[in-house]
């Protein structure tokens, strides 16, 4: 195992297992870095792992420390099963929770060494459920940034400034209800859109008869109404719809610190997620033009970018579908099947465009019980052991 660090970066960890049969190398990701463990845990501290029943739990339970170890695990099946593989090449990084920043600068670096690459595996992806072998076929892009609007330097009381001086919040409104209906969460911003091809909605409607709603893993009070009710209509929204969140916001102070005063700015995080196939820089572009244009009661208005990165779309080579095929039902005992994804995962897209003509093969164990980047994050064994079975079979080559 090799250790990498440039300079200014974060370390990478390679390990090259030699291969026992012919062929081109598997390249196989993971991360070790993780989320902050936050507040909240109730069945173990997060860095104390704890098994109950069939779940680990712990911070980078299932996000995804288990990498090494389960490549260790399938290599040494195969090898107790007289059966060989070709070269793996494990690459291990450290930036993937700060958008894999630093990870092209090391793929770049290694290409020479690692060489010939016949497949991509990336351990550390969502599943609709942990029933099957689940290959994500696309995820979305994201651009994040923050929208602010001012219209002085301080505060004033209410009772001298209402009615007179524009309230931030208000004139937000008024911009948030260019990018989104507030009645539907339909986004409005054409360049934020991209149309599903016939062969995406098929298997949508697949995804959608083999795998629980997405709302049901949402933890939705009762009462509450998701914004889609059927299940196939969720998995468009979810996957293939522009949609908005708003991540946080500066210039207001907690409820029981706030005064009749209004405030003379006012600033929300947008976390915007966009169709796999549009380019995030062209929206972050068309947003700009969208928010920053014409504004109300003459404010200044500013759309700052924080982030913004494409999504991804698998390529899925037929010759690739009977090993799949063949590692479910090695693992599951069931079929193979594709899964879009709703979050962003910027070191697919980065490996992709290196690898253009490599199957890049997402795969994981996140399911809705995981609770990754939050607390009580397990990861779900009798899952992990079948995923290593796959794992044996496509590290066959």
């Amino acid at each position: 195992m090799r250790r990498l660090q440039g300079a200014g970066r974060t370390p990478a960890l390679v390990c090259d297992i030699p291969g026992t049969a012919a062929g081109p190398a598997t390249l196989v990701y993971g991360h070790l870095d993780v989320q902050p463990a936050g507040e909240g845990w109730s069945v173990t501290s997060p860095f104390d792992p704890e098994r109950h029943g069939d779940r680990l739990f712990g911070r980078g339970s299932g996000d995804d420390k288990y990498v090494p170890a389960m490549v260790t695990a399938a290599v040494r099946a195969l090898a107790a099963d007289g059966l060989g593989h070709p070269r793996v090449v494990v690459l291990l990084e450290t930036s993937e929770e700060s958008s894999s920043v630093d990870l092209p600068a090391y793929l770049d670096a290694e290409r020479e060494r690692i060489g010939d690459v016949g497949a991509v595996v990336c351990l550390d992806a969502f599943v609709p459920a942990n029933d099957r072998l689940w290959i994500t076929s696309s995820l979305r892009g994201i651009v994040v940034a923050d929208l602010s609007v001012t219209v002085a330097r301080t505060g004033v009381h209410s009772g001298l400034g209402g009615g007179v001086r524009p309230s931030t919040f208000r004139l937000l409104r008024q911009l948030l209800d260019r990018l989104e209906v507030a009645g539907t969460g339909e986004v409005l911003v054409e360049e934020l859109h991209a149309d599903p091809s016939a062969d995406v909605l098929a298997d949508l409607r697949a995804q959608a008869s083999a795998a629980p709603p997405p709302a049901d893993g949402l933890g939705l009070l009762p009462g509450v109404r998701p914004m889609a009710t059927e299940p196939a209509d969720q998995l468009l929204a979810q996957t293939w719809r522009p949609s908005v969140a708003y991540a946080g916001v500066d210039g207001m102070p907690p409820v029981d610190q706030a005064g009749s005063v209004l405030r003379a700015a006012t600033t929300v995080r947008l976390s915007i997620r966009l169709p796999p196939t549009v380019d995030a820089r062209t929206a972050a572009a068309a947003l700009r033009r969208t928010l920053e244009s014409d504004p109300p009661s003459g404010a200044r208005v500013q759309l700052s970018v924080v982030g913004a990165e494409n999504g991804f779309v698998a390529p899925r080579p037929a010759d690739w579908e009977p090993r799949l095929q063949a590692a479910s039902a090695s693992g599951w005992g069931t079929t193979a099947a594709w899964a879009a994804g709703g979050a962003t995962i910027p070191f697919l897209a980065m490996i992709a465009a290196r690898y253009p003509d490599v199957p890049v093969l997402a795969v994981g164990l996140l399911d809705a019980a995981s609770h990754p980047h939050g607390p009580d994050e397990s990861l779900d064994l009798v899952a992990a052991a079948r995923l290593t079975l796959a794992l044996a079979q496509l590290l066959r080559g």
